[in-house]
């Protein structure tokens, strides 16, 4: 490890770590032992103890949080080297603007200094924070080794996104969240940044496809073009497959597309994967979409197999008055229409000078917003639940702030007012929310009225129920989690997480990805959103790897 400075936890400021034995309660189990990252910790075979010695110790608290007897006390500082500034670029011009807007690693230097904070833990709690299930600490292991290619075959094993995925994951309620620093209280290791750092570096390796003339006959139908398809289309190809994929779209890349702005994720990013399937023998059939230019009895009969990555791209509503008014749209037409116009260099001209009304805070609303400010209007996002709760990631809050957006929590739309000529004003109310788990409710008071020149439905997405035949029998949600969690979590330190995500980590890493290997009817996979409701782009990119890898198995037999 590089140069150790001592963070204060709990108010003390000694410059070593304790580590505390009960050995009343110690049962000489030895969890803490096989998960201890620096070899703190040793067993008294005589007396069946853990003995701890605080000189090798740095305070990470992994023994303490996996201690079943709670045997261990750990105090003193966390010793871990002072993280790199996270650094974005503003710009000076808003207007017209696609530059990427956050910034990398720049140099090996910056790498090694931050690959140097990873304790490459014995239970990597990274590796299950991350939907895909990175080997984190192995990639990271190959940066300190400088060997490249090491790291993009680590990386190969679990994603074919690695440039992708870490521009837009939210590191910090998933691998990041999950890191030992960031559970013990310390800045987490910028594992998001590293991955990308590899696929700046090195460019991402194409599929290893078999030779053409060694293809055998069987026949893949990919429905939908993002992240689900593009890792379904990338191992059956690999495995010498054909791959046939349809999706609604002129252009490939379904959400990655039209759901993320260029300076988040550049379109020559988009572009990467589509060339590598498209070289590895990839047949793509544009504008072809499910239930209407193609029946899924169609590719039944067509294909040996069909994996079903459409997505969730029905757009949720509101039960106000004035949706139907000229200026509202759903920010899934807005951002084509925006991102569009800025790659041919234009803007929009009635977004000029206008006040947009965006309904929502989260991750699309936030590109919603940042996108009217690109276009030269004045956006204003509202949330109805509080900000404590909501599920924006910080990091684009900050960023959507810093650039102009007013945000407000607390808020909800209770009515459009305009006529045939658009929006005048929007009515607002406020709201209050006292917990979590409870849905926020209405204030008490008079709503209040803003001008508006247009409102942009922004509040997430469902699953078109017309793409699911009856026939396809979708598995339900599971029963809630028993009262004693899995040993498995608690050794891990998730549960220790104050991170929004366990619930749907849990939830995936048990459920989803069993699902995604599963037929939901004959020679039928379903992946990615259109199985579980939107989620993210690394666990829909899992979840048609294993989906793949199931339909290959079952073509075999």
């Amino acid at each position: 490890m590089t140069t150790l400075m001592p963070n204060a936890v709990n108010g003390q400021s000694d410059a070593q770590p304790h580590v505390r034995i009960d050995a009343e309660r110690c049962v000489g189990c030895q969890d803490c032992l096989v998960r201890c990252p620096t070899g703190a910790l040793s067993l008294d075979a005589d007396q069946w103890i853990v003995q701890a010695d605080d000189a090798a110790c740095v305070g990470c608290r992994q023994c303490e949080r996996v201690c079943a007897y709670s045997a261990i006390t750990v105090s003193g500082p966390i010793l871990v080297s002072a993280p790199l500034p996270r650094l974005s670029a503003p710009h000076d011009v808003l207007v017209g603007n696609t530059e990427e807007l956050r910034r990398g690693f720049g140099s090996w230097q910056e790498a090694l200094i931050e690959a140097d904070r990873c304790l490459a833990c014995l239970d990597p709690t990274c590796v299950r924070g991350c939907p895909a299930h990175n080997d984190i600490p192995a990639f990271i292991g190959a940066i300190r080794n400088r060997d490249l290619t090491k790291a993009h075959e680590v990386l190969r094993q679990t994603s074919v996104l690695p440039d992708i995925c870490s521009r837009v994951c939210d590191w910090d309620a998933q691998c990041e969240g999950a890191c030992t620093w960031a559970l013990a209280g310390a800045a987490p290791v910028a594992i998001g940044r590293l991955e990308r750092f590899v696929a700046d570096q090195a460019p991402v390796p194409p599929v290893t496809a078999m030779p053409s003339a060694a293809r055998g006959a069987r026949t893949v139908a990919v429905v939908g073009s993002g992240p689900g398809g593009i890792a379904a289309a990338w191992e059956l190809l690999a495995a010498g497959l054909r791959v046939t994929m349809f999706d609604a779209d002129p252009r490939p890349g379904g959400v990655l597309r039209w759901g993320i702005p260029s300076y988040v994720l550049p379109d020559s990013l988009v572009d990467r994967p589509f060339e590598a399937l498209r070289a590895a023998g990839l047949e793509l059939r544009s504008s072809a979409e499910i239930g209407r230019t193609i029946s899924l009895d169609e590719l039944r009969a067509g294909f040996d197999a069909v994996i079903l990555a459409h997505g969730a791209r029905s757009p949720l509503s509101l039960p106000v008055t004035g949706l139907d008014l000229p200026g509202v749209e759903d920010a899934t037409s807005f951002l084509n229409r925006a991102k569009t116009a800025l790659h041919h260099g234009d803007v929009l001209s009635e977004l000029k000078d206008a006040q947009v009304l965006v309904v929502g805070a989260g991750n699309t609303a936030m590109d919603v917003a940042r996108s009217v400010l690109r276009q030269g209007g004045n956006a204003i996002a509202i949330d109805w639940m509080d900000e404590r709760f909501a599920r924006a990631r910080r990091d684009e809050l900050a960023e959507a702030r810093a650039e102009g957006v007013q945000v407000r929590f607390g808020t909800t739309l209770e009515r459009v007012e305009g006529d045939a000529d658009g929006v005048c004003a929007v009515w607002l109310r406020q709201t209050r929310q006292r917990r979590a788990k409870h849905a926020p409710k209405l204030r008490r008071g008079h709503p209040q009225r803003l001008p508006a020149d247009r409102v942009v439905l922004a509040m997430g997405y469902r699953v078109d129920p017309t793409l699911a035949p009856a026939f396809v029998s979708l598995p339900r949600r599971p029963a809630p989690a028993p009262a004693v969690p899995d040993r498995l979590w608690l050794a891990s330190g998730l549960l220790s997480a104050r991170s929004s995500s366990v619930g749907r980590l849990a939830y995936d890493r048990e459920t989803a990805l069993i699902w995604s290997s599963q037929p939901v009817a004959d020679r039928i996979w379903v992946v990615g959103d259109a199985l579980t409701g939107p989620a993210t782009v690394a666990a829909a990119m899992a979840h048609g790897r294993d989906a793949a890898r199931a339909a290959l198995a079952a073509l075999q037999n």
